[in-house]
């Protein structure tokens, strides 16, 4: 035990502190602890409210989500406002809170380039890969005309859900993700092994590679199949995807 240095302490809001001046020190204080980042990171995609951000971390627990919260206000990352109409707040970014987002983005550039081989199984999950899809498409990509691609996943967690098949539902200027038929004509279906096609998507993965021609199908017309690539950023050859943390406008940059 080093007898110079100091105790840790606790801050105001009974957070863990590190005794030291250091500003690195001081900002992981706020963002350092657990669930806190992926908070920052719903929020750089714009205004959310409590129920937006409980489907994108399903298994953080309302209590957390809510304390979390209200630390990140009282530190000036975070706003909260009353919604103008009905129950409920808002929550938004600060000027300080925004000034987190290159540190997410490079959060993502760094996973992405040195944590493929320490995903398991249970990081998989359908629902929020085809979220994150979703937020990823350019609203100038969407096709003038109904456009819809049936995804049936297989090899899924059952805890997590029991869910086979979802839909992109295209008709610009929106997409909807829907997890019940929608009873429009589908394109293309894409039959595919969950976490190859997650891998696919990500990049770490290519279409041509062996294991995703083997976990992954595209059923429609070749014209529709490859619309569905291009619109989904699916390519023959890995490569590195650029994720961008921010609201829809940020994707058409």
């Amino acid at each position: 035990m080093d007898l110079l240095s100091p105790a840790p302490r606790h801050d105001g809001s009974g957070m863990p502190g590190y005794g030291q001046f250091c500003p690195v020190a001081k900002t992981c204080e706020l963002f350092a602890e657990r669930w806190t980042p992926l908070i920052l990171r719903e929020l750089c995609g714009g205004p959310a409210q409590f129920n937006d951000m409980r489907r994108r971390l399903p298994l953080m627990s309302k209590t957390l989500l809510a304390q979390r919260l209200r630390d990140l206000e009282h530190h000036g990352v975070i706003s909260i406002t009353t919604k103008p109409s009905g129950p409920g707040n808002v929550y938004a970014l600060t000027p300080a809170g925004e000034d987190f987002r290159p540190i997410i983005e490079a959060l993502s550039l760094w996973g992405q380039r040195h944590t493929q081989a320490i995903l398991r199984p249970e990081d998989f999950d359908p629902h929020f890969l085809l979220m994150s899809v979703r937020s990823q498409i350019p609203r100038s990509a969407f096709p003038a005309g109904r456009f819809v691609i049936r995804f049936d996943f297989r090899n899924l967690r059952q805890a997590r859900t029991v869910t086979r098949s979802w839909w992109f539902v295209f008709m610009h200027p929106h997409l909807d993700l829907c997890m019940k038929d929608p009873g429009h004509p589908v394109d293309v279906v894409i039959a595919a092994d969950l976490e190859t096609f997650t891998r696919a998507w990500m990049g770490y993965l290519g279409l041509a590679d062996e294991v995703t021609r083997r976990g992954v199908a595209f059923d429609g017309a070749a014209d529709a199949a490859e619309r569905a690539k291009a619109l989904l950023g699916l390519f023959d050859r890995p490569r590195e995807r650029r994720l961008v943390y921010g609201p829809p406008e940020m994707l058409e940059a």
